[in-house]
């Protein structure tokens, strides 16, 4: 499903009005129901409903459901938050409700009502609020009440995932047409609660044009009855340290029970010794003496890529200033698919990413928000609040995939297509998470997926492996290698089409 920003929701309302010529008051009269449904679906005590209202289109979707939930029998009234002068078809909704005799609050008690319906502010809006709405803005969020925000919980921008404040809290938000960006994007995810996506009779294709998507579905490919191993990929996993073999040997396990066909791991001779124990069903391939990477291991790694469908580097690797020459020789020279996680992306911000343009075959990066910190030099908290757009930047700009971790995760494309993974559970900010991912994700690149769906598929697959992963125990006891045995179960709910989604729907 597309995930808009608010000028893009806009054109598209344009597009819908004067291009098809949708009547304006005919999408707010399915704005406003649609609230109402999510009323009854999720407040079926709630019997005394107030219904916030500002100026725009917003309080005139609000006050659509005013009238809807008076038909109904509520015990339902409303305030102009921000004065009566409203525009446009919001005053001709205040016209319909005055002449029902339905007339607004001057002052409410907030402590007599069930339930709260903020309109206030809509995808409009430019934070921060000051004035009346700031105002009405604290008095809903010290009310104690629960809050159905229409569109977005008013204070918010639709364009960040950054908590401006005032704000308010919802328990549930309904999104008009479209998801927009601070519905999914943390930290302003967690003011919206319970997310509804609302029909309102806009059709989908006038966004064809957007390529910002959450991801609500996958496709997991079927095997021939003729496929043997050597079809299915052979993946080289680079790593290992003393003190950090652990990162390889995860990666590894999760390769393999992502489906890959054959999987060795690359690992200091020095070390090797622990991967022949510890993993019995991938091989190892042990790369000169010592107990790190050392830039003799290019020359071997090259020599053998042949045998390779994809080639990962990076965990438990060090960081360390022959590191950085090892992977600037990788980046150069390997042919096969490149993945670059870990370590190999500090070694990478350290020699300059700049090389990155040098590559000339399939490359992907898979940092977390701390890596890429050190990789485009932008404030984290920059990063989380402009997810999508930071990670679509920096694809573009170097020709990579990319695959940018946090609460939610950013997969963006050199083609310039961008999608969000709302899977996963915050159990899962564990060490070995990262690690396991990227063997997830080198298991479908090496089987020969195309890179888009390789990446879509392992960020949803493992999101959702962590979520089958923390029912089976505590989410403070979830442990990387849990997702590993998860997998195959994760596997099952998507092709069962079995797994809870992420935001409802009201058609």
């Amino acid at each position: 499903m597309k995930v808009l920003k608010s000028e893009e929701m806009r054109e598209v309302d344009r597009r819908a009005i004067q291009d098809l010529g949708i009547p304006s008051l005919l999408l707010m009269e399915r704005a406003g129901l649609s609230v109402v449904e999510v009323i009854k679906r999720e407040f079926p005590k709630a019997k005394r409903v107030l219904v916030v209202a500002g100026k725009g289109n917003n309080g005139g979707d609000g006050l659509v459901a005013v009238r809807h939930l008076s038909l109904l029998g509520y015990h339902v009234d409303y305030v102009l938050a921000l004065g009566e002068e409203l525009k446009g078809d919001a005053q001709t909704q205040l016209s319909i409700l005055r002449r029902m005799g339905l007339e607004p609050k001057a002052h409410a008690d907030l402590s007599s009502y069930d339930l709260i319906v903020d309109a206030l502010f809509g995808t409009g809006f430019e934070p921060p609020a000051r004035g009346d709405g700031a105002r009405w803005i604290e008095l809903i969020k010290n009310s104690g009440l629960p809050v159905l925000s229409l569109d977005l919980p008013s204070g918010l921008s639709a364009d960040r995932g950054r908590i401006f404040e005032p704000s308010v809290r919802a328990y549930a938000t309904v999104a008009l047409q479209f998801p927009k960006l601070c519905h999914v994007l943390h930290p302003s995810a967690k003011l919206c609660g319970k997310l509804f996506v609302a029909n309102i009779g806009i059709p989908p294709w006038l966004a064809e044009g957007i390529y910002r998507d959450v991801i609500t579905g996958v496709f997991v490919p079927e095997r021939e009855a003729d496929v043997h191993k050597g079809k299915m990929g052979h993946v080289l996993l680079v790593g290992g340290s003393e003190g950090k073999t652990g990162a390889v040997i995860m990666a590894a396990r999760a390769c393999t029970r992502a489906g890959a066909g054959l999987v060795s791991v690359g690992v200091p001779k020095g070390l090797n010794p622990i991967f022949e124990t510890a993993l019995i069903e991938e091989m190892s391939v042990p790369l000169l003496d010592g107990v790190k990477l050392s830039l003799g291991c290019v020359e071997q790694i090259l020599d053998m890529q042949e045998r390779f469908s994809a080639v990962v580097v990076g965990m438990g690797m060090g960081r360390y200033k022959e590191g950085t020459q090892i992977i600037r020789e990788l980046i150069v020279k390997v042919k096969k698919p490149l993945l670059l996680d870990a370590d190999a992306l500090n070694n990478l911000a350290d020699t300059g990413i700049e090389i990155l343009k040098q590559r000339e075959g399939l490359t992907v990066l898979t940092p977390h928000v701390g890596e890429f910190e050190r990789l485009s030099g932008l404030p984290k908290d920059y990063i989380v609040e402009n997810l999508t757009d930071v990670a679509l930047e920096f694809a573009q700009k170097y020709g990579c995939y990319l695959v940018l971790k946090s609460s939610r995760t950013a997969i963006a494309t050199p083609q310039g297509r961008v999608y969000l993974s709302l899977r996963g559970t915050p159990a899962m900010a564990k060490g070995g998470v990262g690690d396991v991912l990227s063997g997830v994700l080198s298991a479908l690149i090496g089987r020969g997926l195309h890179p888009e769906d390789a990446l879509k598929l392992g960020v949803f697959l493992h999101g959702l492996a962590g979520e089958v992963a923390q029912k089976k125990t505590h989410r403070e006891s979830l442990r990387a290698l849990d997702l590993v045995e998860a997998i195959g179960e994760a596997y099952n709910l998507i092709e069962d089409e079995a797994y809870e989604p992420s935001f409802a729907y009201i058609p």
